[in-house]
């Protein structure tokens, strides 16, 4: 039996009352699944200390026990020991390979952010005040597009689809979540050799992560800046180039909402959050006013980083367009998506598939962020 539908059923009561017929009631000392149920329980409570005592029974009484090292790592996750929460994942790993969340969660918790400490601030002296004058003059002179550099210090990169999602696929085969994959591993080495740019994967395998997961990927890293990579397509088999999105309520166009309900499609598959009744989420009424300086600031980066992503790339530039894109609503920093080519046209795709054009877009998006 499916353990969940089994566990659906031992909360209703049905197992129980459909075995006393047969059986007469037995006494036994609780089990390694009745510790686990009872962690998982407390869990969901927010009782992580009790819930750690119980899922340590569990492991102890079932070292085998996938499904209880799983719950052992989200309640140390809870208690925020990483270190201990990442051990349990990798137990509950090696038991089960296709334990798609506890490998998820150790991407998400071995790839270390800095952490951006305040610093106290003290008066300028008269030799600083100058040079801070004359990088205004400077910044000033060179234009809008300069200060784009020194913004950006910390990016995550979000490769779109992944697992069951495979995105949109090409004429012969070529899978849009194995381009992007790809694509933001090699942008993400290529950071990480430049030195200039901190940079952060939301996946870095073949699994899928849900889009409210990416976003809180991003916000927990505090990055300046998320992309989110696609591969584009459409019915029609000549429309061809790149593009350009950031997040607005509205789409611009009927095509860009095709393209924000193409990439908003798996949003059945995430698991909505529901809130107790009474409850006043004050950190989202405050992100509710924040959203539109975050949206202003991607509409103009998106103009920005278009500009200069189209120069060199053999694809045609098809501009900058906004939509409702879920995977970027919830980001507290700037955000973009970009659709690189078109996977359904015969050409583009030739051309995703080889490792040199590859390189060109990498090339791109870098030139992009200059």
């Amino acid at each position: 039996m499916d353990r969940r539908l089994f566990l659906n059923l031992l909360g209703k009561g049905l197992l129980v009352s459909s075995t006393l017929g047969i059986f007469p009631p037995l006494v036994w000392g609780k089990t390694s699944f009745d510790y686990a149920l009872e962690g998982q329980n407390l869990i969901q409570r927010g009782d992580y200390n009790n819930a750690l005592k119980a899922l340590k029974e569990a492991v102890r009484l079932d070292p085998d026990s996938d499904w209880a090292f799983g719950l052992l790592g989200r309640a140390y996750r809870g208690l925020g020991r990483k270190a201990e929460a990442v051990d349990a994942f990798r137990q509950a790993v090696r038991l089960n390979p296709e334990d798609v969340y506890s490998r998820m969660m150790i991407e998400i918790m071995t790839q270390k952010p800095i952490p951006k400490l305040p610093r106290a601030k003290k008066p300028l002296s008269p030799l600083e005040k100058k040079a801070s004058e004359e990088e205004a003059q400077m910044l000033n002179r060179l234009g809008p597009e300069a200060g784009l550099k020194y913004q950006v210090k910390r990016v995550v990169i979000d490769a779109g689809h992944g697992g069951f999602d495979s995105g949109a696929v090409g004429m012969t085969g070529l899978k849009e979540k194995d381009v992007t994959l790809d694509l933001a591993k090699r942008f993400h080495q290529r950071l990480q050799r430049r030195g200039e740019i901190k940079s952060f994967l939301t996946r870095t395998g073949d699994y899928y992560v849900p889009l409210s997961e990416r976003t809180v990927i991003a916000n927990q890293y505090q990055a300046d800046l998320f992309i989110s990579i696609h591969i584009n397509a459409n019915k029609k088999r000549e429309a061809h180039g790149s593009e350009t999105y950031f997040c607005a309520e509205k789409a611009s166009s009927k095509e860009a909402a095709r393209v924000a309900s193409f990439e908003n499609a798996v949003l059945k598959y995430d698991k909505p959050f529901k809130k107790r009744r009474g409850y006043i989420d004050i950190e989202e009424i405050l992100f509710q006013f924040e959203r539109k300086l975050y949206w202003s600031e991607s509409d103009k980066l998106a103009h920005r980083f278009q500009k200069r992503f189209k120069q060199g790339l053999p694809l045609h530039s098809r501009g900058v367009h906004s939509a409702n894109f879920y995977v970027l609503r919830r980001a507290k920093m700037p955000s973009i998506l970009l659709e690189t080519g078109f996977i359904s046209n015969p050409r583009n795709e030739s051309m995703l598939r080889q490792d040199t054009f590859r390189e060109k877009i990498v090339d791109a998006i870098i030139r992009g962020l200059a």
